[in-house]
């Protein structure tokens, strides 16, 4: 087996970061050129139905398949339910005495999971015509206790299993051996001794293209993803910085103003993350997006949130978009019960057929043209 180093940080200003469409301009005809995108953000990327899995489809067909990213053990991967299938709710999937932790752990996706012995997990994958599901390579990424955790894994139910070591101490990570070379396996990953806690897999193919890792958190407000715990920030760092990334998507608020967070608390959890990001991945480019409004009682209008957060995006050379921006200033016209309905029955969630289809749409312009500028038509209407 193969243990990876850690990434070491770099001070990098932030003018000499490229934008993802400024990249993606840059490609031209070549093939081999890779995009690695980081989403971190609540339910709303975390369900992959409500348009992360949209988004990446498109993105796949016009610029290439770079492989599934990162898949956490906690909601899975980018493609889920079509591509790269895995999920805590079957016994499929996810079995056996396992501990979930609660939101809020220093993980990619904010969540850990430790198991016992016997508890196992899988992760499928399902080739389509977009999409080539073979991979090049896969690492599983753990947090060492001090011991010695034994596991067992094989590639498909025909094959031998394989033993698996998880020592040292810390976020790790292992590289899996005998990557099947055709596009259908079966990842399953079964504890034999001990007590190992993981976050997730990252697994990368030999092609160039797009590669988008779901760091998302269905439940998770902007305080799940930044604590000012210094240990806790070390960890969620070192494990971040094993997802590598070019441009990172952020989208949280929607939980904030579910549980009536200040504006100005949940800013100073952004400026966190942020800083954070910039410390592991500085020429990764930050995009910081706020939801639209909807029809759900709370204390804080969307509008509070963005009239804090953009000024200080656009003051540190982070990029800012709003979803009120292509929804409407009405929000009671996309309503469930209005005359062009794009949020569900639960005055939260997007309807996936149309206000996730408007989502990605926004998503793919975002990394495709850029965001727009603060004298934006837009914009200017919503102040």
């Amino acid at each position: 087996m193969a243990y990876i180093d850690e990434m070491r940080e770099v001070a990098v200003p932030a003018l000499e970061v490229q934008a993802a469409h400024q990249r993606l301009a840059q490609w031209g005809g070549h093939k081999d050129k890779v995009l690695a995108i980081s989403v971190i953000g609540d339910s709303y990327s975390a369900g992959q139905d409500f348009y992360l899995n949209q988004l990446t489809q498109r993105l796949a067909r016009e610029f290439g398949f770079a492989g599934p990213g990162y898949v956490g053990f906690n909601h899975g991967a980018a493609l889920g339910g079509t591509n790269i299938k895995y999920t805590r709710s079957s016994e499929k999937y996810f079995g056996g005495d396992w501990d979930v932790s609660s939101l809020g752990q220093a993980s990619p996706d904010s969540r850990t999971i430790t198991g016992h012995a016997g508890a196992y997990l899988e992760v499928d994958s399902n080739e389509t015509a977009a999409i080539d599901t073979s991979i090049s390579q896969a690492r599983l990424l753990y947090l060492g206790n001090g011991k010695a955790n034994e596991l067992r894994y094989r590639w498909g139910s025909s094959d031998p299993w394989r033993s698996l070591t998880l020592a040292g101490q810390g976020v790790q990570a292992v590289q899996l051996a005998d990557v099947p070379a055709g596009a259908a396996w079966a990842l399953r990953l079964e504890v034999v001794e001990g007590a190992p806690t993981l976050f997730g897999l990252w697994m990368s193919n030999d092609r160039g293209g797009i590669r988008v890792s779901k760091l998302a958190a269905s439940g998770a407000a902007s305080a799940d993803f930044y604590k000012s715990d210094g240990q806790w920030q070390v960890q969620w760092k070192a494990v971040v910085a094993k997802i590598p990334a070019d441009a990172y998507l952020i989208m949280l608020g929607g939980n904030d103003q579910g549980f009536g967070v200040k504006p100005k608390d949940y800013l100073e959890r952004m400026k966190g993350l942020a800083r954070m990001i910039r410390e592991v991945h500085p020429m990764a480019s930050i995009n910081v997006i706020m939801r639209q409004d909807t029809t759900r009682s709370s204390a804080y209008p969307m509008s509070d949130y963005a009239q804090v957060l953009e000024p200080w995006a656009r003051s540190q050379n982070i990029a800012y978009a709003s979803l009120q921006c292509t929804f409407g200033p009405d929000f009671k016209r996309y309503a469930s019960n209005g005359p062009t309905p794009m949020i569900g029955p639960d005055n939260i969630h997007p309807i996936p057929a149309s206000g996730g289809r408007l989502i990605a749409d926004f998503f793919y312009r975002l990394i495709v043209d850029g965001a727009p500028g603060p004298r934006s038509e837009c914009g200017a209407a919503l102040k």
